[in-house]
């Protein structure tokens, strides 16, 4: 088989773009803060806050609506990226929940990406992304990806996956052999 070498150039990240993959975990334009959740009756408080003592109440912004994760019983894990050529010839999806990526240390790094499908990824759709550690990720169930890759030496993340991934849910494609692809990520 020939092998066809795709090239995609990184994109910075940002809720539009990323949304056929997924969610980009950082503040949304509705934040709350402590007092609107006083205010709308959302909080069930132990003790009343005093209206004098408000401000010393109000030490936070809240953002609730960032992403929906998977229901089943969930776990953290702690990834550590090395630094490796920006190429993919594999890729992975996990079919029954979503992945989430929140960076550690703000180091950058780049994420492939192709949309979920029934089959195989799609070359003609597959994109990559910029984190600049700033923000994290929550992958939709069936989305194609690589782990990422550090621009630096290492990227470390916090990973949030269901507990069972690794028993039922783990498929691993080999696009090279599969389908003659290797990807090409330019910064």
């Amino acid at each position: 088989m020939t092998l066809t070498l795709h090239r995609v150039k990184a994109e910075p990240l940002d809720r539009a773009s990323f949304a056929p993959f997924g969610d980009v975990l950082a503040p949304s334009q509705h934040g709350i803060d402590n007092n609107t959740l006083l205010d709308g009756g959302h909080a069930r408080m132990s003790d009343p806050v005093p209206a004098a003592r408000r401000a010393d109440f109000d030490v936070l912004d809240y953002w609730g609506d960032i992403a929906t994760i998977s229901r089943d019983t969930m776990r953290l894990g702690y990834l550590r990226t090395r630094k490796r050529p920006l190429t993919v010839s594999w890729f992975e999806r996990h079919l029954k929940g979503t992945q989430s990526f929140v960076p550690l240390g703000g180091a950058d790094s780049v994420i492939c990406l192709a949309p979920a499908s029934p089959h195989l990824p799609d070359p003609a759709a597959v994109r990559a992304f910029r984190l600049d550690g700033r923000a994290g990720i929550n992958l939709h169930p069936g989305t194609w990806h690589w782990t990422p890759f550090p621009v630096a030496e290492a990227a470390d993340f916090v990973i949030l996956v269901r507990e069972a991934v690794v028993d039922d849910d783990l498929h691993f494609v080999d696009i090279e052999a599969r389908l003659g692809l290797r990807i090409e990520i330019a910064l």
